[in-house]
Protein backbone atom coordinates (compact mmCIF):
# COMPACT_ATOMS: atom_id res chain seq x y z
CA UNK A 1 0.00 0.00 0.00
CA UNK A 2 1.31 3.44 -0.98
CA UNK A 3 2.58 5.76 1.73
CA UNK A 4 3.71 9.38 1.63
CA UNK A 5 7.39 9.96 2.33
CA UNK A 6 7.91 10.73 6.04
CA UNK A 7 9.75 13.99 5.24
CA UNK A 8 6.77 15.68 3.61
CA UNK A 9 2.99 15.95 4.14
CA UNK A 10 0.69 13.70 2.10
CA UNK A 11 -0.75 15.22 -1.09
CA UNK A 12 -3.98 14.38 -2.89
CA UNK A 13 -1.85 12.44 -5.36
CA UNK A 14 -0.60 10.24 -2.50
CA UNK A 15 -4.18 9.70 -1.36
CA UNK A 16 -5.33 8.97 -4.91
CA UNK A 17 -2.60 6.36 -5.43
CA UNK A 18 -3.31 4.68 -2.10
CA UNK A 19 -7.06 4.57 -2.75
CA UNK A 20 -6.68 3.48 -6.37
CA UNK A 21 -8.58 6.47 -7.77
CA UNK A 22 -7.81 9.64 -9.72
CA UNK A 23 -6.76 12.84 -7.96
CA UNK A 24 -9.96 14.42 -9.33
CA UNK A 25 -11.97 11.89 -7.31
CA UNK A 26 -10.04 12.79 -4.15
CA UNK A 27 -10.73 16.47 -4.89
CA UNK A 28 -14.47 15.72 -5.18
CA UNK A 29 -14.48 13.96 -1.80
CA UNK A 30 -12.68 16.90 -0.19
CA UNK A 31 -15.29 19.31 -1.61
CA UNK A 32 -18.22 17.10 -0.61
CA UNK A 33 -19.34 16.48 -4.18
CA UNK A 34 -21.15 13.35 -5.35
CA UNK A 35 -21.01 11.38 -8.58
CA UNK A 36 -19.21 8.32 -7.18
CA UNK A 37 -20.00 5.00 -5.55
CA UNK A 38 -20.33 5.04 -1.74
CA UNK A 39 -17.55 2.44 -1.45
CA UNK A 40 -15.23 4.68 -3.50
CA UNK A 41 -15.89 7.64 -1.21
CA UNK A 42 -15.31 5.46 1.84
CA UNK A 43 -12.01 4.16 0.42
CA UNK A 44 -10.79 7.71 -0.17
CA UNK A 45 -11.86 8.85 3.29
CA UNK A 46 -10.01 5.91 4.86
CA UNK A 47 -6.79 6.90 3.07
CA UNK A 48 -7.24 10.57 3.95
CA UNK A 49 -7.28 9.58 7.62
CA UNK A 50 -4.54 6.96 7.33
CA UNK A 51 -2.16 9.34 5.56
CA UNK A 52 -3.17 12.20 7.88
CA UNK A 53 -3.89 14.42 4.87
CA UNK A 54 -4.07 18.14 5.62
CA UNK A 55 -4.92 20.79 2.98
CA UNK A 56 -2.05 23.12 2.11
CA UNK A 57 -3.71 26.42 2.95
CA UNK A 58 -0.81 28.50 1.61
CA UNK A 59 -0.80 26.67 -1.71
CA UNK A 60 -4.55 27.06 -1.99
CA UNK A 61 -4.32 30.79 -1.38
CA UNK A 62 -1.60 31.11 -4.01
CA UNK A 63 -3.61 29.05 -6.47
CA UNK A 64 -6.70 31.17 -5.88
CA UNK A 65 -4.72 34.29 -6.70
CA UNK A 66 -3.22 32.82 -9.87
CA UNK A 67 -5.95 30.59 -11.32
CA UNK A 68 -9.00 31.51 -13.36
CA UNK A 69 -12.28 31.26 -11.50
CA UNK A 70 -15.91 30.51 -12.33
CA UNK A 71 -18.86 31.56 -10.19
CA UNK A 72 -21.36 28.73 -9.74
CA UNK A 73 -24.80 29.65 -8.41
CA UNK A 74 -26.36 26.62 -6.73
CA UNK A 75 -28.59 25.67 -3.86
CA UNK A 76 -28.45 23.36 -0.84
CA UNK A 77 -30.41 20.14 -1.31
CA UNK A 78 -30.20 16.44 -0.63
CA UNK A 79 -31.28 15.65 -4.22
CA UNK A 80 -28.80 13.33 -5.93
CA UNK A 81 -29.50 15.05 -9.26
CA UNK A 82 -28.07 18.36 -8.01
CA UNK A 83 -24.98 16.65 -6.63
CA UNK A 84 -24.45 14.93 -9.98
CA UNK A 85 -24.81 18.21 -11.88
CA UNK A 86 -22.18 19.86 -9.67
CA UNK A 87 -19.93 16.83 -10.08
CA UNK A 88 -20.10 17.16 -13.88
CA UNK A 89 -19.52 20.91 -13.71
CA UNK A 90 -16.52 20.45 -11.42
CA UNK A 91 -14.95 17.75 -13.59
CA UNK A 92 -14.96 19.93 -16.71
CA UNK A 93 -13.89 23.18 -15.05
CA UNK A 94 -11.14 21.48 -13.04
CA UNK A 95 -9.74 19.96 -16.23
CA UNK A 96 -9.84 23.39 -17.90
CA UNK A 97 -7.86 24.96 -15.05
CA UNK A 98 -10.67 26.91 -13.38
CA UNK A 99 -11.44 27.17 -9.68
CA UNK A 100 -15.08 27.13 -8.61
CA UNK A 101 -16.60 29.83 -6.41
CA UNK A 102 -19.93 28.31 -5.30
CA UNK A 103 -22.64 30.67 -4.05
CA UNK A 104 -25.73 29.06 -2.52
CA UNK A 105 -29.13 30.73 -3.01
CA UNK A 106 -32.77 29.77 -2.55
CA UNK A 107 -33.84 29.42 -6.22
CA UNK A 108 -37.49 30.11 -5.43
CA UNK A 109 -36.75 32.66 -2.72
CA UNK A 110 -36.71 36.44 -2.72
CA UNK A 111 -35.48 37.86 -6.03
CA UNK A 112 -33.68 40.72 -4.28
CA UNK A 113 -31.74 38.26 -2.09
CA UNK A 114 -30.73 36.23 -5.14
CA UNK A 115 -29.67 39.40 -6.98
CA UNK A 116 -27.60 40.49 -3.97
CA UNK A 117 -25.74 37.16 -4.01
CA UNK A 118 -25.13 37.54 -7.73
CA UNK A 119 -23.81 41.07 -7.20
CA UNK A 120 -21.20 39.68 -4.80
CA UNK A 121 -19.99 37.38 -7.57
CA UNK A 122 -20.07 40.21 -10.08
CA UNK A 123 -17.71 42.24 -7.93
CA UNK A 124 -14.93 39.66 -8.13
CA UNK A 125 -12.37 38.77 -10.78
CA UNK A 126 -14.16 35.73 -12.19
CA UNK A 127 -14.29 34.69 -15.84
CA UNK A 128 -17.93 33.62 -16.01
CA UNK A 129 -21.07 32.63 -14.11
CA UNK A 130 -22.89 29.30 -14.28
CA UNK A 131 -26.33 29.16 -12.65
CA UNK A 132 -27.42 25.60 -11.89
CA UNK A 133 -30.91 26.48 -10.64
CA UNK A 134 -33.17 27.31 -13.60
CA UNK A 135 -36.13 29.07 -11.99
CA UNK A 136 -38.10 32.18 -12.86
CA UNK A 137 -36.72 33.96 -9.77
CA UNK A 138 -33.11 33.21 -10.71
CA UNK A 139 -33.78 34.39 -14.26
CA UNK A 140 -35.33 37.61 -12.94
CA UNK A 141 -32.37 38.18 -10.61
CA UNK A 142 -29.94 37.63 -13.49
CA UNK A 143 -31.65 40.40 -15.49
CA UNK A 144 -31.13 42.85 -12.60
CA UNK A 145 -27.37 42.36 -12.44
CA UNK A 146 -25.16 43.92 -15.11
CA UNK A 147 -22.59 41.20 -15.46
CA UNK A 148 -19.21 42.02 -16.94
CA UNK A 149 -18.62 38.40 -17.94
CA UNK A 150 -20.49 35.59 -19.74
CA UNK A 151 -23.41 33.95 -17.90
CA UNK A 152 -24.94 30.56 -18.66
CA UNK A 153 -28.26 29.31 -17.23
CA UNK A 154 -29.53 26.14 -18.85
CA UNK A 155 -28.46 23.22 -16.65
CA UNK A 156 -31.34 20.99 -17.58
CA UNK A 157 -30.70 18.35 -20.21
CA UNK A 158 -34.47 17.89 -20.41
CA UNK A 159 -35.63 20.29 -23.05
CA UNK A 160 -35.63 21.15 -26.71
CA UNK A 161 -36.76 24.24 -28.57
CA UNK A 162 -39.89 23.57 -30.64
CA UNK A 163 -40.66 24.98 -34.08
CA UNK A 164 -42.70 27.71 -32.38
CA UNK A 165 -39.67 28.76 -30.32
CA UNK A 166 -41.10 27.42 -27.05
CA UNK A 167 -39.20 25.09 -24.75
CA UNK A 168 -40.41 21.50 -24.59
CA UNK A 169 -39.59 18.87 -21.98
CA UNK A 170 -38.09 15.89 -23.80
CA UNK A 171 -38.66 13.72 -20.74
CA UNK A 172 -42.35 14.63 -20.55
CA UNK A 173 -42.79 13.83 -24.23
CA UNK A 174 -41.23 10.42 -23.65
CA UNK A 175 -43.60 9.77 -20.73
CA UNK A 176 -46.66 10.76 -22.75
CA UNK A 177 -45.50 8.72 -25.76
CA UNK A 178 -45.02 5.68 -23.50
CA UNK A 179 -48.48 5.97 -21.95
CA UNK A 180 -50.08 6.52 -25.36
CA UNK A 181 -48.38 3.40 -26.72
CA UNK A 182 -49.84 1.46 -23.78
CA UNK A 183 -53.31 2.73 -24.73
CA UNK A 184 -53.80 5.27 -21.93
CA UNK A 185 -55.84 8.38 -22.73
CA UNK A 186 -57.25 9.35 -19.33
CA UNK A 187 -54.05 10.46 -17.62
CA UNK A 188 -53.80 12.38 -14.34
CA UNK A 189 -50.83 14.60 -13.46
CA UNK A 190 -48.85 15.47 -10.32
CA UNK A 191 -46.80 18.58 -11.01
CA UNK A 192 -43.66 20.13 -9.56
CA UNK A 193 -43.35 23.45 -7.72
CA UNK A 194 -44.17 26.76 -9.36
CA UNK A 195 -41.25 28.73 -10.73
CA UNK A 196 -39.04 25.81 -11.79
CA UNK A 197 -38.37 25.64 -15.54
CA UNK A 198 -38.46 21.84 -15.51
CA UNK A 199 -41.79 21.73 -13.67
CA UNK A 200 -43.40 24.21 -16.05
CA UNK A 201 -42.03 22.57 -19.18
CA UNK A 202 -43.28 19.13 -18.10
CA UNK A 203 -46.73 20.41 -17.23
CA UNK A 204 -46.98 22.23 -20.58
CA UNK A 205 -46.35 18.99 -22.47
CA UNK A 206 -48.95 17.17 -20.37
CA UNK A 207 -51.58 19.85 -21.03
CA UNK A 208 -50.88 19.76 -24.76
CA UNK A 209 -51.17 16.00 -25.00
CA UNK A 210 -54.38 15.18 -23.09
CA UNK A 211 -57.92 16.00 -24.16
CA UNK A 212 -59.26 16.27 -20.60
CA UNK A 213 -56.48 17.30 -18.18
CA UNK A 214 -56.75 16.15 -14.57
CA UNK A 215 -54.12 17.93 -12.48
CA UNK A 216 -54.20 16.38 -9.01
CA UNK A 217 -51.95 19.04 -7.48
CA UNK A 218 -48.38 20.25 -7.20
CA UNK A 219 -45.61 19.05 -4.91
CA UNK A 220 -42.18 20.36 -3.97
CA UNK A 221 -40.21 17.48 -5.57
CA UNK A 222 -40.26 15.45 -2.31
CA UNK A 223 -41.86 12.05 -1.68
CA UNK A 224 -43.91 13.56 1.15
CA UNK A 225 -45.45 16.13 -1.18
CA UNK A 226 -46.30 13.47 -3.78
CA UNK A 227 -48.01 11.45 -1.07
CA UNK A 228 -49.99 14.49 0.09
CA UNK A 229 -51.15 15.36 -3.43
CA UNK A 230 -52.29 11.80 -4.07
CA UNK A 231 -54.10 11.52 -0.73
CA UNK A 232 -55.96 14.77 -1.36
CA UNK A 233 -56.47 14.28 -5.11
CA UNK A 234 -59.31 12.62 -6.99
CA UNK A 235 -58.18 10.13 -9.64
CA UNK A 236 -61.64 9.88 -11.14
CA UNK A 237 -61.53 7.51 -14.11
CA UNK A 238 -57.82 8.04 -14.83
CA UNK A 239 -55.94 4.90 -15.88
CA UNK A 240 -52.47 6.41 -15.47
CA UNK A 241 -50.64 9.06 -13.43
CA UNK A 242 -47.74 11.09 -14.82
CA UNK A 243 -45.64 12.37 -11.91
CA UNK A 244 -43.17 15.19 -12.58
CA UNK A 245 -40.29 13.48 -10.75
CA UNK A 246 -39.42 10.13 -9.18
CA UNK A 247 -39.38 11.17 -5.52
CA UNK A 248 -42.93 12.49 -5.73
CA UNK A 249 -43.84 9.26 -7.55
CA UNK A 250 -42.63 7.31 -4.51
CA UNK A 251 -45.17 9.16 -2.37
CA UNK A 252 -47.86 8.63 -5.01
CA UNK A 253 -47.22 4.87 -5.00
CA UNK A 254 -47.58 4.70 -1.22
CA UNK A 255 -50.82 6.69 -1.25
CA UNK A 256 -52.29 4.48 -3.97
CA UNK A 257 -51.30 1.35 -2.06
CA UNK A 258 -53.01 2.64 1.09
CA UNK A 259 -56.18 3.27 -0.93
CA UNK A 260 -56.13 -0.26 -2.31
CA UNK A 261 -55.36 0.92 -5.85
CA UNK A 262 -53.16 -1.66 -7.57
CA UNK A 263 -50.22 -0.48 -9.69
CA UNK A 264 -50.16 -1.18 -12.61
CA UNK A 265 -53.34 -3.37 -12.62
CA UNK A 266 -55.66 -0.45 -11.83
CA UNK A 267 -53.45 2.55 -12.57
CA UNK A 268 -50.05 2.96 -14.25
CA UNK A 269 -47.54 5.39 -12.71
CA UNK A 270 -44.57 6.97 -14.52
CA UNK A 271 -42.00 9.45 -13.19
CA UNK A 272 -38.95 11.37 -14.44
CA UNK A 273 -35.25 11.35 -13.41
CA UNK A 274 -34.46 7.63 -12.94
CA UNK A 275 -32.99 8.16 -9.50
CA UNK A 276 -30.83 5.27 -8.22
CA UNK A 277 -33.68 3.96 -6.04
CA UNK A 278 -36.32 3.95 -8.82
CA UNK A 279 -35.75 0.31 -9.70
CA UNK A 280 -36.37 -0.66 -6.06
CA UNK A 281 -39.74 1.05 -5.60
CA UNK A 282 -42.76 -1.22 -5.14
CA UNK A 283 -43.44 -1.82 -7.95
CA UNK A 284 -40.22 -0.73 -9.72
CA UNK A 285 -40.89 2.66 -11.29
CA UNK A 286 -41.13 3.34 -15.01
CA UNK A 287 -39.34 6.64 -15.57
CA UNK A 288 -37.16 8.69 -17.89
CA UNK A 289 -33.41 8.53 -17.39
CA UNK A 290 -31.64 11.90 -17.35
CA UNK A 291 -27.85 11.84 -17.05
CA UNK A 292 -27.37 14.76 -14.67
CA UNK A 293 -23.60 14.34 -14.50
CA UNK A 294 -23.35 14.76 -18.26
CA UNK A 295 -25.84 17.65 -18.08
CA UNK A 296 -23.44 19.39 -15.69
CA UNK A 297 -20.51 18.67 -17.99
CA UNK A 298 -22.36 20.09 -21.01
CA UNK A 299 -23.38 23.20 -19.06
CA UNK A 300 -19.77 23.82 -18.04
CA UNK A 301 -18.57 23.22 -21.61
CA UNK A 302 -21.20 25.70 -22.82
CA UNK A 303 -19.94 28.40 -20.44
CA UNK A 304 -16.34 27.72 -21.49
CA UNK A 305 -17.42 28.14 -25.11
CA UNK A 306 -18.88 31.57 -24.27
CA UNK A 307 -15.69 32.55 -22.44
CA UNK A 308 -12.96 31.11 -24.65
CA UNK A 309 -14.57 30.57 -28.07
CA UNK A 310 -17.49 33.01 -28.43
CA UNK A 311 -19.47 32.46 -31.59
CA UNK A 312 -18.86 28.71 -31.73
CA UNK A 313 -21.80 26.30 -31.64
CA UNK A 314 -22.83 25.17 -28.18
CA UNK A 315 -22.45 21.49 -27.22
CA UNK A 316 -25.64 19.41 -27.20
CA UNK A 317 -27.19 17.68 -24.22
CA UNK A 318 -27.59 13.90 -24.57
CA UNK A 319 -31.14 12.78 -25.27
CA UNK A 320 -33.03 11.30 -22.35
CA UNK A 321 -34.43 7.77 -22.62
CA UNK A 322 -37.45 5.97 -21.24
CA UNK A 323 -36.85 3.15 -18.76
CA UNK A 324 -39.96 0.93 -18.71
CA UNK A 325 -40.43 -1.02 -15.48
CA UNK A 326 -43.30 -2.72 -13.67
CA UNK A 327 -45.28 0.39 -12.64
CA UNK A 328 -46.73 0.87 -16.14
CA UNK A 329 -48.70 -1.57 -18.27
CA UNK A 330 -51.07 -1.61 -21.23
CA UNK A 331 -54.79 -1.27 -20.69
CA UNK A 332 -55.29 -4.74 -22.18
CA UNK A 333 -52.81 -6.53 -19.89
Amino acid sequence: MSRARPDRPATIYDVAKAAGVSHQTVSKVLRGLGGMRPETRERVEVELRRLNYRPNVGARALARSQQKRIGVVGYETFESSTSKVLSGVSEVLDAAGYLLEIVSVDPVGDVEAIAAALERINGTDIAGVLATSPTSNVREALTRVRFRMPVFLDVNGDQRIGADGRRRSVAAELVMDHLAELGHQRIAFVGGPAGWDSAGNREDVYLERVAAPRILGHGDWSAASGYRVMVEGDLGDATAVFVANDRMALGVLRALDERGVRVPDDVSVVGIDDIPEAGYFSPPLSTVHIDFTVAGEVAAQSLLTLIERPGEAMPLYPRSRLVARASSASLSH
